[in-house]
């Protein structure tokens, strides 16, 4: 079967908290609210998910079977789409010697080529990458899905000062643990690599998967606790 779609089902393990848009600020009420839609339920944005994402194909292409042979597949790509285009660029040098970027460019994204590009490449549009839509709220109207948390952040003051703490108390509205969430990554023709699809999906979902170790997390405030998700995937293709 041709991998076309990952379906994900995220689960919040721990408070979850991703900035959303500034709002009115009550003196000791909340100031720090979680991104909500027009509904007021959570969801998590596909630029969130896509952004931890990356993060941990990052981390894995320096040790990945897998990553060093999409990089490979990109590279082909890219040389192939240059040697199609080699006529026109060539026409277009001699009337503008501005184009003389355009090869440069291809040259330089041959050489920076790694697994990152499944999430798009810098200066080229149409190209085989993932497309990631928003995980929205999967449960009933009524749930309780917030929870109020307090936490402060200490200020030191610099050695040249007299010797001085200040706590910065901060009140956030996150997601509470046990919230789900359904989103999907599509795969936009990630066919036209060379590298099998079957080895794609894989290296996709065993990145996902590292999420459920509990290192890499997900949306703001990681080092205190929050953004520790459990995630399930399945496929869909032809």
């Amino acid at each position: 079967m041709s991998v076309n779609t990952i379906q994900l089902k995220v689960t919040t393990l721990s408070n979850l908290f991703i900035g959303g848009s500034p709002r009115s600020f009550e003196i000791g009420g909340i100031d720090l609210f979680t991104v909500t839609d027009h509904n007021g339920k959570p969801y998590i944005p596909a630029s969130s998910f896509k952004g931890s994402l990356r993060r941990i194909v990052r981390d894995l292409t320096k040790s990945s079977a897998e990553a060093k042979l999409i990089t490979e597949a990109y590279q082909e790509f890219l040389h192939n789409k240059k040697q199609e285009n080699l006529q026109w660029i060539k026409e277009m040098k001699e009337k503008d010697e501005r184009f003389d970027r355009v090869e440069k460019r291809f040259e330089e994204a041959v050489n920076k080529a790694s697994a990152e590009y499944l999430f798009g490449i810098e200066g080229f549009n149409h190209t085989p990458k993932l497309i990631f839509n928003d995980l929205l709220f999967k449960g009933k109207d009524d749930d309780n899905l917030f929870s109020i948390d307090s936490k402060n952040s200490i200020k030191a003051s610099n050695p040249q000062e007299e010797p001085n703490v200040v706590a910065n108390p901060r009140t956030y509205k996150t997601v509470r643990p046990g919230v789900e969430f359904s989103g999907e990554i599509l795969f936009y023709m990630l066919d036209q690599l060379s590298v099998p699809m079957e080895v794609t999906a894989r290296f996709v979902e065993n990145a996902i998967y590292q999420f459920n170790a509990g290192v890499y997390r997900l949306g703001n405030s990681g080092s205190r606790g929050y953004g520790r998700i459990q995630v399930e995937v399945s496929r869909e293709g032809d």
